[in-house]
C-alpha cells in the first residue's frame, strides 16, 4: 500500500493498466441489497479505495449520490481529470476515518479490491458506523494469480513462485495474504459482529484450504467481478 499511496506512484499508469470490472457487478449488488430488504435505498454509495475512479464511475446511473475516498491525493486527481466522474465527490480520506460521513448516512459501501490494505478491526467498525440499518458492504476483488482454465498445473507453479514464502511471498505486505485468502479475515469479523446476510462468494474455486479455515463460502457458477479468462 505504500507504493499506492506514494505521491510519486503514477496514477495515470495505474488508470491505464488496472483490470475493469464487469458493468453487471453493480447490478449484482443492488440484488443484493434489495433481497429480503424492503427498506433498501439507492440516495448515498460510497466508494472506499476508490483509486482512479475506475469502480466508481460505475455507480452514478445507480445512485443518487456518488462518494468515492482514497488516501492518495494523487490516484484522486487522477479520478477527477476522467469526465465520467462529474458526478462523483472525490475525498481524500484513509479508508479506518469516515469522519466526514454521518452515522447511518449510506445505502451502499463499495470497496473494489482494496480492503486488504486496511486495519480490516477499524474498517469494519466505521463501515458499520455510515451504513444505515438496511445498508450494505459489498468488499470484493480478483487475486491475480495464476487462474489458467485448461493448465490447473501452471496454477500451482504461479502461486508458488510467487508467493511462497521462500520465493517472492516474502517481499509482499501482509495485506496480499488477506486478499488471497478471499477476504476471509472480514467474514469473521462480520459474523463475529452479527452483521446480518453476511455472505462471500468466489469464483473459480482456487483458494486453498477453504474447509480447514472453516470460513463458509458459495462457489459462484460463472465470474462476478471481472470477466475470467
Amino acid at each position: 500500500m505504500a507504493t499506492y499511496s506514494n505521491p510519486q506512484y503514477s496514477a495515470a499508469n495505474y488508470q491505464t493498466n488496472r483490470p475493469r470490472y464487469r458493468e453487471t457487478l453493480v447490478d449484482t449488488i443492488l440484488a443484493y441489497h434489495k433481497r429480503d430488504n424492503p427498506g433498501a435505498e439507492t440516495n448515498v454509495a460510497v466508494d472506499v479505495a476508490t483509486g482512479t475512479g475506475i469502480f466508481a464511475r460505475q455507480l452514478p446511473a445507480h445512485f443518487a449520490k456518488v462518494m468515492a475516498t482514497d488516501i492518495s491525493g494523487t490516484m484522486l486527481e487522477s479520478a477527477r481529470a476522467s469526465s465520467a466522474s462529474q458526478a462523483i465527490e472525490y475525498v481524500e480520506s484513509a479508508a479506518e476515518d469516515l469522519s466526514f460521513l454521518g452515522d447511518s448516512s449510506v445505502d451502499v459501501m463499495t470497496v473494489a479490491t482494496g480492503a486488504h490494505w486496511f486495519d480490516t478491526e477499524r474498517f469494519a467498525a466505521e463501515a458499520r458506523r455510515v451504513l444505515r440499518p438496511t445498508g450494505t458492504l459489498a468488499i470484493f476483488g480478483y487475486t491475480g494469480f495464476g487462474h489458467f482454465v485448461d493448465y490447473p498445473q501452471c496454477d500451482k507453479i504461479i502461486k508458488e513462485f510467487g508467493l511462497g514464502d521462500d520465493r517472492l511471498g516474502r517481499f509482499w505486505d501482509r495485506g496480499r495474504e488477506v486478499l488471497v485468502n478471499g477476504y476471509r479475515e472480514y467474514h469473521a469479523i462480520f459474523t463475529r459482529d452479527a452483521w446480518t446476510h453476511v455472505t462471500r462468494n468466489i469464483y473459480p474455486n482456487t483458494i486453498e484450504g477453504e474447509s480447514a479455515a472453516n470460513v463458509p463460502a458459495v462457489v459462484g457458477s460463472g465470474p462476478v467481478v471481472m470477466d475470467f479468462q
